[in-house]
């Protein structure tokens, strides 16, 4: 989520690059091929602009705040920027406005591909939806209603608030779609999503509004209680600030990390730098308190660092609002904790931009009391919290087509697919959210753990961080999740030496392979009936070779060592 917001210092800085287009591409990708296309009641589309790039040519939007990076590699398609006008769905709610992109591969499958964004940010995701173009896919982005950076929170405007709560993504599908068959001459026969973070919300914020949206989705640590969360970050952010010596740096969260990762590694059954099961680890904090901070925690620190593990209870009837990190996501605390900037203004940006329109008076740290998470579950800004568990429309959907004279009859449509996925060592997001949407889910359908999996798996990684990457323990984490494929391209970007890696899609070595690929493995459960038993998972070496690999395994089941052979391999694990 607020963690690619963090890094956007850091890119290249803006420029539009791309191959000589074909000369049977360009024939196709003209604005004339858009224009007067989408007839839909109450919605104004305006082709902005229409670009041909050919076999292995690069793409990049200049202005481009969420997302700026140059995404290369790309197969030949026709991309093609959209901007849209609607009134609302009730009219009360203020009119939309929003842009959104396509790429449309020239080898092209008859599938369509959504994409989400990431944390608050406004912008195209280009990147993400580069992944899908190589397998044939056409790929569709909105910029969520507003042009921003991942932690800029201040276009916050009652009509883009709604935009980037749901109405955003569902309109430009809707219209996308539109484009998509006009361009190709052709029905859609199957349609994806896959998200992680805020995308992962909008994904399973779409599929509540409209279960006939997506065959099958993946949705990655899905930041789908909004109203909850961002109390949670301020209430958090308050135990830091309101303390004389009990505030955490990153030098005490190294510390607490390399402790963690001591205590907990062998307790999983197994030493092998990874925390497999952190919900099990009997964790004594005490072994690192002491009155030198430059070694270990203070006392005050050790109580601060038990409060962010905590679960965020609301008195006095100790009613949830929201859960608290794992063990082993101290690494990524610093995205919310690590500066006094991110303490006094991001982490205070929802109340001051969301919910009280503060933007002339800031609201402060010392402004919040518990009284702000109760007006964020009434407020509820933008409709974005994804709460409603009850999917049997996913599972009952239907399709409408038109037979003689102009009736329309209903034909059953086989039920969607979810593959939801979270990082155990996420410091952004807390896993145990992913797992109480799961079992809320289970819960609110009156349904059993085995019924669920045959449309709606859950797999927890143990040692990934947010959405992708792991921390000191260099777990396997790449599954060819939404963003892994293009940030493994986009690293130079960081500027920091690193070289790009890979094909911008799938995993390398194992191109569109089930085995390895986790959204292969969807369409594969999808349009073959095929469950996901298991994904292996990728760890490189620095120089981006493979380190390990290991089994990711559907909820309740976990990997387990066979007892023999190498332990860094994946052959000598299976799920149970």
């Amino acid at each position: 989520m607020f963690v690619t917001g963090l890094l956007l210092a850091l890119f290249l800085p803006s420029g539009h690059v791309e191959a000589a287009p074909s000369a049977r591409q360009a024939l196709r990708c003209v604005t004339s091929s858009f224009t007067n296309v989408v007839a839909l009641p109450g919605v104004v589309v305006t082709i902005e602009k229409v670009t041909s790039i050919s076999e292995g040519g690069s793409y990049q939007e200049s202005g481009n705040l969420g997302f700026p990076q140059k995404i290369d590699k790309l197969p030949a398609l026709c991309a093609v920027t959209v901007r849209v006008t609607n009134t609302s769905d009730v009219p009360s709610k203020p009119q939309s406005s929003y842009r959104f992109g396509l790429f449309l591969p020239t080898k092209y499958n008859s599938r369509i591909f959504t994409v989400g964004g990431s944390a608050f940010a406004g912008g195209i995701n280009w990147p993400s939806m580069s992944e899908g173009t190589h397998y044939g896919f056409a790929a569709i982005s909105t910029d969520n209603g507003h042009n921003s950076e991942g932690g800029d929170l201040s276009w916050a405007t009652p009509a883009r608030l709604w935009d980037w709560g749901y109405r955003a993504l569902h309109g430009s599908v809707v219209a996308g779609r539109v484009l998509i068959e006009h361009y190709y001459g052709k029905p859609i026969q199957r349609s994806y999503y896959a998200g992680c973070s805020t995308g992962g919300r909008q994904g399973l914020r779409e599929i509540q509004y409209d279960a006939n949206q997506f065959d099958g989705a993946l949705i990655g640590a899905p930041a789908w209680d909004t109203v909850h969360l961002m109390p949670w970050i301020s209430k958090m952010a308050v135990y830091q600030l309101n303390t004389t010596n009990g505030r955490l740096g990153t030098t005490q969260m190294a510390t607490l990390a390399a402790e963690v990762v001591r205590q907990c590694d062998p307790q999983d059954g197994i030493t092998d730098n990874i925390v497999s099961q952190p919900s099990t680890c009997n964790f004594n904090i005490n072994t690192i308190v002491c009155n030198n901070p430059s070694t270990c925690l203070t006392p005050a620190q050790a109580q601060t660092a038990m409060k962010i593990y905590s679960d965020y209870l609301l008195p006095p009837s100790n009613r949830l609002i929201s859960n608290g990190f794992t063990l082993s996501s101290e690494d990524q605390w610093y995205v919310y904790y690590g500066d006094d900037n991110t303490l006094t203004n991001f982490d205070f940006a929802f109340e001051r931009y969301f919910l009280y329109n503060m933007s002339s008076t800031p609201f402060r740290w010392q402004n919040y009391t518990d009284a702000v998470a109760v007006d964020s579950e009434r407020i509820n800004p933008g409709a974005a919290t994804a709460n409603k568990f009850n999917l049997t429309p996913f599972l009952n959907r239907v399709t409408k087509l038109r037979g003689p004279k102009g009736t329309i009859r209903e034909v059953a449509k086989a039920p969607g697919k979810i593959i939801m996925y979270h990082g155990l060592a996420d410091g952004v997001l807390s896993p145990k959210s992913s797992q109480l949407y799961y079992n809320s889910t289970i819960s609110a359908m009156g349904t059993s753990l085995s019924e669920i999996r045959s449309w709606f798996r859950y797999f927890e990684i143990p040692g990934m961080q947010h959405c992708m990457f792991s921390n000191r323990q260099n777990a396997p984490w790449d599954i060819a999740a939404p963003g892994q494929p293009s940030w493994l391209r986009m690293l130079p970007s960081l500027g920091v030496g690193l070289p790009a890696v890979g094909d911008g899609w799938s995993i390398p070595g194992h191109l569109n392979d089930s085995n390895y690929d986790i959204l292969a493995a969807l369409v594969r459960w999808v349009e073959e009936d095929k469950p996901v038993d298991k994904v292996i998972a990728t760890a490189f070496n620095a120089d981006f070779s493979v380190y390990r690999t290991r089994p990711i395994c559907p909820w309740p089941e976990r990997a387990i060592y066979s007892g023999s052979g190498n332990i860094n391999n994946a052959s000598t694990w299976r799920c149970q």
